[in-house]
């Protein structure tokens, strides 16, 4: 039988965790690695008596015990995003759910470390809650409106937001909202009342910054197109940008380390704007958010970090 040190929670294709098996069998640690959509390939149990976890994978045999586990790596979002319109059988409903129900009862490990412990990402997943954490810890925040009308306008362009995730299917074809400028007077005669939106200040000139905050180490890269920052969404134009790795202002670093501890976090993917007059906006918070990408792109040495946190080295 084969004692766990390190549990991750994840999906089969995942390579983000993929990046974290590799430097955790660098460091030759005893790791599990469950797939959400592979649990009925596994048998798994959590008895009572000691509140301990048995799975068989294949051949082998592991125990989960919070007697020797030291982490566990959580990839998967809370909220359950699912695709409107999209035929779901009885069997696979129950499926997701119960196996949900299951990974948030892992939560009877608690003498550990979690990235991100369950309890902790569903809160922080909320927008309008980090805003005022970011703003209680010193962040500078954009001006924003979560409504479901066009209260009075001053400026003469927004950035319009959903409040959460928005996914869609239209045509057989999935949809994503991305963040979008929009002028005031479009805007004032939407009609917005079916669904609350978020209305925030169009900053621009300004240059994307994608903080990683993983323990007390700190990543941060910008995202520009020929040297200069995008405006608007720079995920519509992600082929052409490029990313770089930069260096925060002490301030600036200290504030997301210090956001990602409030909030109950071990890591967080923070969203920044910086201006042309040098000032840091915070955006938003991801608790689950990805870094796979910047492995290559901007050569950060994010998986090392990581896998360092979880054996706690």
């Amino acid at each position: 039988m084969i004692i766990v040190d390190v549990l991750l929670i994840s999906d089969k294709y995942d390579f983000t965790t993929d990046f974290v098996c590799i430097e955790l069998e660098r460091k030759e640690t005893n790791y599990l690695r469950l797939n959400r959509d592979e649990f009925h390939n596994y048998k798994i149990q959590i008895n009572s008596s000691y509140f301990e976890m048995l799975v068989t994978v294949g051949e082998n045999e592991y125990l989960v015990s919070e007697k020797h586990l030291k982490s566990i790596y959580f990839r998967a979002p809370i909220f359950l995003r699912e695709l409107p319109h999209t035929e779901k059988s009885l069997e696979n409903i129950l499926y997701k759910e119960q196996w949900m129900s299951f990974i948030r009862n892992l939560l009877i490990f608690e003498n550990i470390l979690w990235a991100n412990n369950p309890e902790k990402t569903y809160k922080a997943e909320n927008k309008i809650v980090q805003l005022k954490y970011a703003k209680n810890i010193g962040f500078t925040i954009p001006n924003t409106i979560f409504a479901n009308y066009a209260p009075k306008l001053q400026n003469e362009k927004y950035i319009i937001k959903s409040l959460d995730t928005a996914f869609f299917n239209i045509d057989e074809n999935e949809g994503f909202v991305y963040s979008n400028i929009i002028d005031k007077k479009e805007l004032q005669e939407a009609n917005l009342k079916w669904a609350p939106i978020t209305i925030q200040d169009y900053v621009s000139p300004k240059t994307d910054i994608r903080v990683t905050v993983v323990g007390n180490e700190v990543f941060a890269t910008d995202i520009t197109i020929n040297g200069k920052g995008v405006d608007g969404d720079w995920r519509i134009v992600k082929d052409d940008v490029k990313f770089n790795s930069v260096t925060l202002p002490t301030a600036v670093k200290n504030n997301c380390i210090e956001l990602v501890k409030q909030l109950g976090l071990n890591f967080g993917a923070i969203d920044l704007l910086k201006t042309d007059k040098n000032d840091y906006i915070f955006l938003e918070i991801n608790p689950t958010g990805e870094w796979a990408w910047l492995v290559h792109t901007a050569s950060q040495p994010i998986p090392k970090s990581f896998a360092n946190m979880l054996v706690m080295k």
